[in-house]
């Protein structure tokens, strides 16, 4: 780590499988760990010469495949909040690693999920036209996401997750 923090070679792939293998067995994404991975990915995309950016915040053009599935597991995680309150397992606590890691064999039994929790809750309308924005472009679920993609489901999560409590976002969902 040091040696590419010193030469600006590209960062050792197993700090990112780190991260994520921490992200997984304690499923807690931090601003820390969300800013390593988008490091990992900004430097490696630099060195490599492709032309892609990680947003430090909510970006809702990215039409990444794995960043929307982040978002959208975020939001799904908010519909069942909103559901449930205080519910003692929540959708990240059973279907996180699996989610961003095989998300077709997930997202069909979340999105049937979360149906049921859009309607028990009282600003359901509101996610629900969040779910259908973010999914609009998703044509199908992809089988697996390499590790690279993992990061932007995290990055993906941790951002939606973050707009939620923002005063813009406050004005389009009012139940927080």
């Amino acid at each position: 780590l040091i040696r590419s923090v010193m030469t600006g070679a590209a960062y050792p792939q197993s700090l990112m499988t780190a991260i994520l293998g921490r992200i997984r067995s304690d499923r807690e994404i931090n601003y820390l760990r969300a800013a390593m991975i988008k490091a990992c990915l900004e430097r490696k995309y630099r060195i490599n010469k492709i032309s892609k950016e990680v947003t430090m915040a909510l970006d809702k053009n990215n039409t990444n495949i794995a960043y929307r599935l982040g978002r959208l597991f975020a939001v799904l995680e908010k519909a069942q909040r909103d559901a449930i309150p205080g519910a003692n397992a929540t959708i990240k606590d059973r279907y996180y690693s699996s989610a961003s890691a095989t998300p077709s064999i997930v997202f069909p039994q979340l999105l049937r999920l979360s149906q049921h929790h859009i309607q028990k809750a009282d600003y359901g309308h509101s996610i629900d036209k969040m779910i259908e924005e973010i999914v609009s472009d998703v044509q199908s679920f992809p089988a697996h996401l390499s590790l690279d993609d993992q990061g932007l489901f995290a990055i993906g999560y941790y951002h939606q997750r973050k707009n939620f409590y923002t005063k813009s976002d406050k004005k389009e969902i009012n139940n927080e």
